[in-house]
C-alpha cells in the first residue's frame, strides 16, 4: 500500500506537478491524466480531423501571404540561405527521388507521431501525459500564426518551383481542392516542429547513448519539406523553436521531480494504468 502510494506521488510530479486540492482538481482533467488506449486514440484522431478543419477555414489573403513569403525569401538571400530552388531541383530531377521525398512529406509526419504517442502511452506512462499536451499546445499556437500571419510556401512565391506532390500526384494531390487545406501555413513548419517534438520524446525516454540518433529525423524531415518546395528553411527554425519550448517545460519538470524527496520512489513499479 506505502509503495503503491509513494509510486503515485511521483507519478503526478511528473504528470501534474500539483499536489493537494489542485492535483486532483487537474486529475478530474481528462487531458491531465493517463486514458485508456481506445480515449487516447479517439483524442489524437479527433485533434488532427479538428486541426485540418480549421486550418482550412482560415483560408488567407493571397496578396499578403505572398508578400509575407517574398519576405522570407530577402531575409535568406540576405543571410544567404537561400538555397531552396537548387534542393528542390535537386529532388525533382530523380523521378524516384521526387516520389520518395513526396510520400515522405505527405505520410510520415502523421504515422511518426502517432507511432511514438502510442509508445509513450504503452511503455513511459510518466511522461506521456505532459508529452502529448506539448505537442496539442504547439498545434495550436502554430495554428494561431497561420491565421495572423499568413505565409505563402516557395512554390507558390518563387517562380520554377515544383511541388513534388502536384507533380507526382502524390495521394491525389494534384486532384485536391484548394479549398480542403490551406496554401498558405507555410509559417512555422509543423512538420519540423513534429520531428523535433518525436525525436525529444524518445531521448527523454531512452536511456541509451545512441538515443540521440533520433535527431536525425528532424534534419531529415527539414530537407524533406524544403525540397517539397512546402517550406522554407525559416519555417524550419521556427518549427523547431516552437516546439523548443513546451519541450524544455516537460524536460524541466522531470528533471525537478527526479530531484525531489518523491524520486526514491521512481524504481518501484508504475501502479495498474487503464488500458
Amino acid at each position: 500500500m506505502t509503495a503503491q502510494a509513494g509510486c503515485a506521488t511521483a507519478d503526478e510530479l511528473v504528470v501534474d506537478a500539483g499536489t493537494g486540492s489542485r492535483g486532483g482538481l487537474l486529475a478530474r482533467v481528462p487531458l491531465s491524466r493517463r486514458l485508456p488506449w481506445y480515449f487516447e486514440t479517439l483524442i489524437a484522431v479527433a485533434f488532427y480531423w479538428l486541426y485540418n478543419l480549421v486550418q482550412a477555414a482560415t483560408q488567407s489573403d493571397t496578396a499578403q501571404a505572398t508578400h509575407h513569403g517574398m519576405d522570407i525569401v530577402r531575409l535568406e538571400q540576405h543571410l544567404r540561405w537561400w538555397a531552396e530552388p537548387d534542393i528542390n531541383r535537386w529532388v525533382t530531377g530523380t523521378h524516384w527521388f521526387a516520389l520518395i521525398d513526396g510520400y515522405w512529406y505527405a505520410l510520415a509526419h502523421v504515422l511518426v507521431t502517432g507511432c511514438v504517442l502510442g509508445f509513450l502511452w504503452w511503455r513511459h506512462p510518466r511522461i506521456e501525459v505532459a508529452l502529448r499536451n506539448a505537442l496539442i499546445a504547439m498545434s495550436l499556437v502554430a495554428l494561431a500564426v497561420y491565421w495572423l500571419y499568413p505565409v505563402a510556401p516557395p512554390r507558390l512565391t518563387v517562380t520554377g518551383m515544383t511541388d513534388t506532390l502536384v507533380s507526382n500526384d502524390i495521394l491525389g494531390a494534384a486532384h485536391l481542392h484548394k479549398g480542403l487545406v490551406n496554401l498558405y501555413a507555410a509559417m512555422p513548419s509543423l512538420h519540423v516542429a513534429w520531428a523535433c517534438w518525436c525525436a525529444a520524446a524518445l531521448t527523454l525516454a531512452w536511456t541509451h547513448r545512441a538515443r540521440f540518433l533520433v535527431w536525425l529525423y528532424p534534419v531529415a524531415m527539414t530537407f524533406d519539406v524544403v525540397g517539397t518546395a512546402n517550406h522554407y528553411f525559416l519555417d524550419a527554425l521556427a518549427g523547431l523553436l516552437l516546439a523548443a519550448v513546451p519541450l524544455a517545460l516537460v524536460s524541466r519538470r522531470m528533471r525537478r521531480s527526479a530531484g525531489s524527496p518523491g524520486s526514491s520512489t521512481s524504481g518501484l513499479p508504475i501502479p495498474s494504468q487503464p488500458r
